[in-house]
């Protein structure tokens, strides 16, 4: 989960630039948290304590209310709904890796992955997208094999894994939808050197003075870029 919080932290200066370079600093002054990392420690609240995901999205959202939720999910917890809204976004995924952590079968996994996002992302896409991420997380955590990794969302899930990094790269365009999101990641990760240990890099990266810093800090007004970006959607919503 330190992992999916310092890479929330060093993308949301990058989101929604498009840049395609692979050369830049992790940390700058603008690193801020944005709402994936307080909704990961949302479900992991609830996971530790057994409360019900509805109300800890909702409290936490009011807590920190200035990291550029999506429109779809800011508008649902200003609502009071307790009802979902069908979003297919990759909001549930991008919360979803403290389930990973919490249940030693995949099974279990892939269960509360599908009640995490149910919550709000009740579209089959975006609760595809959540256990995908949870799977490959839960795989890597047990020391499975990237081919067995990829082999397994591929089959499973039906993401097509099967693009190389620089081919997506040339055509890549800001998109929040679980279909174009999910994959890339892992097909990503499928690719890379081996992943570390929970107990290595992410709390050394906890450590260091400009990812606290960035982890005290906020963007106020991302909630209202945002908002462009959900314009004209068809059906489902993202966010």
């Amino acid at each position: 989960m330190l992992g999916a919080i310092a890479g929330d932290v060093i993308g949301s200066v990058h989101e929604f630039l498009g840049q395609k370079t692979k050369d830049f600093p992790l940390f700058v002054e603008e690193s801020r948290f944005t709402d994936d990392s307080v909704l990961s420690i949302a479900v992991a609240d609830c996971l530790l304590t057994g409360s019900p995901y509805v109300e800890k999205f909702r409290a936490y959202a009011k807590t920190y209310p200035d990291r550029c939720y999506g429109m779809g999910f800011w508008r649902w917890v200003e609502s009071g709904s307790r009802q979902p809204y069908n979003s297919w976004g990759n909001g549930a995924a991008m919360r979803v890796s403290p389930i990973a952590c919490a249940f030693e079968t995949l099974e279990g996994v892939l269960k509360e992955a599908k009640v995490s996002a149910e919550v709000t992302h009740n579209h089959p896409e975006g609760v595809r997208g959540a256990q995908a991420t949870a799977t490959a997380t839960f795989l890597a955590r047990k020391g499975k094999s990237k081919n067995n990794i990829r082999q397994t969302i591929e089959e499973q899930f039906g993401y097509d894994l099967s693009r190389t990094t620089d081919l997506i790269r040339q055509s890549y365009s800001f998109n929040e939808s679980c279909q174009q999101t999910v994959p890339r990641p892992l097909l990503l990760f499928s690719i890379q050197s081996t992943m570390r240990t929970l107990s290595d890099w992410p709390f050394r990266l906890v450590a260091t003075p400009t990812l606290w810093r960035a982890l005290q800090g906020g963007d106020r007004g991302c909630i209202l870029r945002r908002s462009a970006q959900h314009r004209g959607r068809g059906p489902g919503i993202a966010g």
